[in-house]
């Protein structure tokens, strides 16, 4: 709803009765509507002239938004005119001093502090600000006191009509972001600001809520030591919606009453959101683990396709933990040749928020000089949306293969015709033999989808299969004992074992081929 009270002169009246009662110059402004930007530096210059004594400036400003003329000196949230002015220890009755210089400037700093020992490089951020929730049911009673004082001029008016403290709040904050760092906010933003401001006596200040609402209030069963977690924002405002005018009255003090400023200290985390690096890797040994392969914590093998990659991103990228995870994964004694099967590391609270192409080319040579085992292309940042592919591949996705088999005879054009008339063959295939000691015992239904075989020297011959994903090839040429149904041997009539397998294609679009 758009609010502005129609004439200067109520304007100035209304502004006089808010400072009457102990509202700084932003909450006076906060409840005239006056669409205002705060400027901290106009703030500093004025408490530099109170703190030395001299007379604050009177120079006249106009607003732009509305046209009110105000004095600037009116910065402090201190200064209260009338017989109704509070004593210099007493806080803002609607901000509690939150929007005060000195408290302000004292966040601010704590801010830029918290950035610059994070020491790590943004070009936007998303500001997350957490607010005692007392300042919603101050903000509550100031307007009823208005409604009830000044009658037509508010008597259309809710709390969302009016800016809150914590939009102003981050009004001037991030104004001086962008003065100090020159970025500006985003909501698309993967560097997070977590600021939690103090709360005040929120039990003493929102205690009537939750007697006379119990229901808003679920969390009121926990323990009396978590009692700060039962007026969560949500459980307040529910509360505040559903109280009438008279009953707030009668239970809370309109106006709000003056309290003790907050600490001016705050808490401050900044972390990165994880960024998302896909690729694809080709696997040239016969000898090397996709993953570390451990036996009672102690490692068999040197090393793994996963270390030869993240050991140089670990480097490039410092981090706070990696997660590694591939398109499926090949056993050790199986190459992945091709275009390479899909991966996916997923980076925790990295210190940039942005990679160039150049540096993820320089990252993949990096890794390519390092090894002659594996070989990595189209690394590229994706978001965290097209990683479900990644997932969602593993059940409709198609693989490629290529085995170098032997059979107890020699193979004929008969059995090469065998094998390449199979459309779309279903098998049954047990939990083979040789993974039940860490798979669950299971039958589970798999697809040939098409063969073809070039026959070899003696009893030796090329098969190529295009499988759906999870098949187990290499029980599919053998029949793993007959867990396996049908196998290659039961089409050529012949017990057949495979000598070699490759992964020639993982037939998934992603990530896409980096520009």
């Amino acid at each position: 709803m758009s609010f502005t009270l129609p004439s200067l002169q109520d304007q100035t009246i209304v502004s006089d009765y808010l400072k009457s009662i102990g509202c700084c110059k932003f909450c006076t402004r906060r409840f005239i509507r006056s669409k205002f930007i705060g400027k901290l530096q106009e703030l500093a210059a004025t408490e530099e002239h109170n703190n030395s004594g001299g007379p604050p400036p009177q120079k006249k400003t106009r607003t732009e938004a509305d046209g009110t003329a105000e004095n600037e000196s009116d910065s402090s949230c201190h200064e209260l005119d009338g017989e109704q002015a509070l004593e210099a220890a007493a806080s803002c009755v609607g901000c509690c001093n939150l929007l005060e210089y000195n408290h302000l400037n004292a966040a601010i700093e704590r801010i830029r502090v918290a950035v610059c020992d994070r020491d790590c490089s943004f070009s936007s951020y998303l500001l997350q600000i957490s607010m005692p929730v007392t300042l919603d049911v101050r903000h509550h009673a100031i307007l009823l006191q208005l409604k009830e004082k000044f009658g037509d001029m508010y008597k259309d008016c809710s709390d969302v009509t009016f800016l809150t403290v914590k939009e102003v709040w981050k009004v001037i904050v991030t104004q001086e972001m962008y003065r100090t760092f020159n970025v500006s906010p985003s909501i698309r933003s993967t560097f997070q600001l977590f600021v939690t401001l103090p709360s005040g006596d929120t039990t003493g200040e929102c205690g009537f809520l939750l007697d006379a609402f119990p229901e808003c209030f679920p969390n009121r069963l926990q323990r009396r030591d978590q009692m700060r977690e039962v007026f969560t924002r949500r459980a307040v405002q529910e509360a505040l919606q559903k109280i009438p005018d008279d009953k707030f009255k009668s239970l809370s003090s309109c106006p709000p009453k003056p309290t003790a400023p907050l600490p001016s200290e705050v808490s401050v985390s900044c972390t990165f959101h994880p960024i998302y690096i896909a690729g694809r890797y080709c696997k040239y040994s016969r000898t090397l683990s996709q993953t570390p392969w451990l036996l009672n914590g102690k490692k068999i093998m040197e090393t793994s396709v996963q270390e030869l990659i993240t050991d140089v991103i670990n480097k490039r990228i410092p981090n706070s933990r990696l997660v590694f995870s591939a398109s499926g994964r090949e056993d050790v004694d199986v190459r992945m040749l091709g275009n390479g099967r899909p991966f996916l590391l997923e980076i925790f609270d990295p210190k940039k928020d942005k990679y160039t192409t150049q540096e993820l080319e320089g990252f993949e040579k990096e890794i390519n000089e390092s090894t002659e085992d594996i070989k990595v292309n189209d690394l590229q940042i994706v978001t965290k949306e097209s990683t479900n592919i990644l997932r969602d591949g593993e059940k409709h996705k198609s693989k490629s293969y290529s085995a170098l088999c032997c059979a107890s005879r020699p193979l004929t054009r008969v059995d090469v015709a065998a094998i390449e008339e199979q459309k779309t063959m279903v098998l049954k295939q047990k939990t083979p033999i040789r993974v039940l000691h860490r798979r669950n015992l299971a039958e589970r239904e798999r697809a040939i989808y098409k063969m073809s075989a070039e026959i070899l020297e003696k009893n030796t011959f090329r098969l190529d299969v295009q499988t759906q994903a999870g098949t187990y090839v290499k029980e599919f040429v053998h029949g793993d004992f007959g867990r396996t149904v049908p196998c290659l041997g039961d089409i050529i009539r012949a017990e057949v074992d495979i000598m070699e397998l490759d992964v020639h294609e993982v037939n998934l679009d992603w990530p896409p081929p980096r520009k």
